[in-house]
């Protein structure tokens, strides 16, 4: 019976009129207006579900500091309109390595970690947040849910009609039928049309003139999306770039050179970025080494502690990758970040254990018990911590190794 109504509201949907045959304002051309039927209604209380379902969850890097640092810059874009409109700016960063970003039709975004330890300063994302905030504003993830070429050529809008019918019907969602964010999986992972991509470019620069960050920024933050011939979009991964980048470059090059925008370092500086976005970034490593990206993890943390050069748990972050890429070896590689972290925090245990673990790999005893003492002093009720005695006391009883 249920299928049966859905299969009627889908109908009614595809027989409706056509998505040229209306022109949908702009949300800030009509405040207070959007969502304007039960259909958007509907649409717009699926994406609350889903960012529903995630918060609070380990699908998100839940700080209070990284997210409010995001949404002052989606506010600084929104300028005036945020009081027009009526929008509390709403920012969810999820753990993916993926470099991605997108918006949900109430304006909440959705940003990756992978997009975050891309970025080279805040102008960079200010561009990518500005697109995507154009999105938002002008509707699109409700047009392209709509469109003719979504539903019957691809088909994946389908799933958010029928999700959408059942909830403006209902007034409430099935987040069963989410399935992890199979309805935003299979949105996005589509891209938008090439129109409203450009359309989302266009508007989106003009926000980041407006806002005074330079507009040159916005070349090398759509580089970073650029994927490599042998990538393959892993749908379960959520979010894939989006395509035809040296297009949308060369569109962008252009549109700067028209606008003659004033030359401005606003938000340039990538130590106040790096330490506004440090938690998304040392989570996106973590990612890369759990799926053995070891030479994408050891290059961003390479850049990362080049820039802050005093942050201990991504130098023990270092050295955990080096060992994980090479259990066997590199010894002195990471040796070198064990040191470097404990000698900026002495405090930190985690990186003594290493040490110790090390050192007993190279038959150096002696190094390797006073690395394991000094583990045991800092944290004597840790779950290892009979392990790393056992291991303490084996080194005190052992025979002096004779070999390399």
């Amino acid at each position: 019976m249920l299928n049966r109504l859905i299969a009627t509201i889908i109908l009614a949907m595809l027989l409706a009129s056509p998505v040229a045959a209306k022109k949908y304002k702009p949300i800030n051309e009509i405040p207070g207006q959007v969502p304007e039927t039960d259909e958007e209604k509907g649409i717009w209380q699926v994406g609350l579900a889903h960012q529903e379902k995630v918060r609070g969850t380990d699908e998100l890097v839940n700080n209070a500091a990284l997210e409010e640092y995001l949404e002052g810059i989606v506010n600084r874009l929104l300028g005036d309109m945020k009081e027009q409109i009526g929008v509390e700016a709403d920012v969810l960063v999820f753990k993916e390595p993926t470099v991605n970003a997108w918006v949900y039709p109430n304006g909440t975004v959705g940003i990756q970690t992978g997009m975050l330890a891309a970025m080279e300063n805040e102008a960079q994302l200010a561009s990518i947040l500005g697109h995507e905030v154009s999105h938002f504003l002008n509707r699109h993830a409700f047009i392209q849910i709509k469109s003719k070429q979504k539903q019957s050529v691809i088909g994946k809008g389908l799933g958010v009609l029928a999700t959408a019918a059942v909830a403006a019907k209902t007034g409430t969602v099935n987040t069963g039928l989410l399935n992890s964010g199979q309805v935003w999986t299979e949105l996005v992972t589509s891209g938008y049309s090439r129109k409203l991509e450009t359309a989302a470019d266009k508007q989106g620069l003009e926000l980041v003139i407006a806002a005074g960050y330079p507009a040159d920024q916005a070349i090398p933050a759509f580089e970073t999306m650029r994927m490599d011939e042998d990538d393959e979009i892993n749908v379960a991964k959520m979010w894939s770039s989006h395509p035809d980048i040296d297009a949308r470059k060369k569109n962008l090059a252009k549109q700067i050179k028209r606008s003659k925008a004033p030359a401005s370092d606003q938000g340039m500086d990538k130590t106040s970025y790096l330490k506004a976005v440090r938690l998304a970034v040392l989570s996106n490593s973590q990612l890369l080494v759990q799926a053995h990206q070891y030479e994408d993890a050891i290059a961003s943390l390479s850049d990362f502690t080049s820039t802050l050069n005093q942050d201990a748990e991504a130098e023990f972050l270092l050295g955990e990758v080096y060992r994980k890429q090479t259990p066997q070896g590199n010894f002195e590689t990471r040796i070198g970040a064990y040191q470097k972290s404990v000698t900026i925090k002495p405090e930190l245990a985690e990186p003594y254990r290493e040490l110790g673990m090390a050192y007993r790999q190279q038959g150096k005893r002696e190094e390797a018990a006073q690395a394991y003492r000094r583990y045991l002093e800092l944290k004597p009720d840790a779950p290892d911590a009979p392990i790393m005695q056992w291991y303490l006391d084996n080194l005190a009883t052992a025979e002096p190794a004779t070999g390399n």
